[in-house]
């Protein structure tokens, strides 16, 4: 029940994420500079699962998480998907968070979709339960939506919105990716970017940016009247 999307200019790269959540999970906690395998980096933190859905470290690699509602299989006493994500915060590049993800054992886990970009590199892992499919540069389509409402319509009405609304990509092109990850459709509550239903809602927006000098995190809650409260910025200095 997630939103990615990601672009890449002349002077920086970054990604937009939306977190849809279930209305009984744990609030997060907002992003921080924390340590894996001696590599800092940005995220915020689940309490529940104890990993993260994104982050961003200091040597410009960003990663992503999404849950594959469309697996058909699902992982016996599975592990959080937040916890791999996680450990690979410590890799400096995608090639190296790669070889990690094809290394690590995946039946441990239900079903889901890797993000991995290093602003030369752009990378998704989808994990079904029983097969790792590998995706890359132009394969992947923007943006990226996980649901486990109607997943193929909700997909499609997200993906046409940002042919529509945010294509071509041309200089006002990042903002209007953030319009997308702010938009909703009262009529279509569950298909929108910023999404409302009953049991699950979007929860937060987090906006990475990797610049020259510095890694950037814009993070906001969203509240249950879709109010989104103003951004919380982290940032730390890239490796020189």
């Amino acid at each position: 029940m997630c939103t990615l999307s990601w672009w890449h200019t002349e002077h920086s790269y970054g990604v937009f994420f939306n977190r849809d959540e279930s209305v009984r999970r744990s609030v997060a906690e907002p992003p921080a500079v924390r340590e894996q395998d001696g590599l800092a980096y940005l995220s915020p933190h689940d309490p529940d699962g104890g990993g993260t859905w994104i982050f961003a470290n200091r040597a410009g690699l960003i990663g992503c998480l999404l849950n594959n509602y469309r697996a058909p299989f699902k992982a016996k006493n599975p592990v959080s998907r937040g916890l791999l994500l996680r450990s690979l915060a410590g890799h400096p590049a995608v090639v190296a968070a790669a070889e990690a993800v094809e290394q690590v054992d995946h039946l441990s886990y239900s079903g889901f979709h890797l993000f991995l970009f290093d602003g030369e590199t752009v990378l998704l892992y989808t994990w079904d339960g029983r097969n790792l499919e590998r995706r890359s540069g132009a394969e992947i389509d923007r943006p990226l939506t996980s649901s486990g409402f109607r997943p193929e319509e909700v997909d499609a009405y997200r993906k046409e919105k940002f042919r529509l609304e945010v294509l071509p990509e041309d200089e006002s092109f990042v903002n209007r990716i953030q319009d997308f990850h702010s938009a909703h459709d009262e009529q279509l509550a569950p298909h929108s970017p910023l999404m409302v239903r009953s049991d699950a809602r979007t929860v937060s927006q987090s906006r990475a940016e990797v610049e020259p000098q510095r890694i950037s995190f814009s993070y906001r809650s969203v509240h249950e009247n879709r109010a989104i409260q103003h951004a919380i910025l982290t940032t730390l200095d890239r490796d020189s």
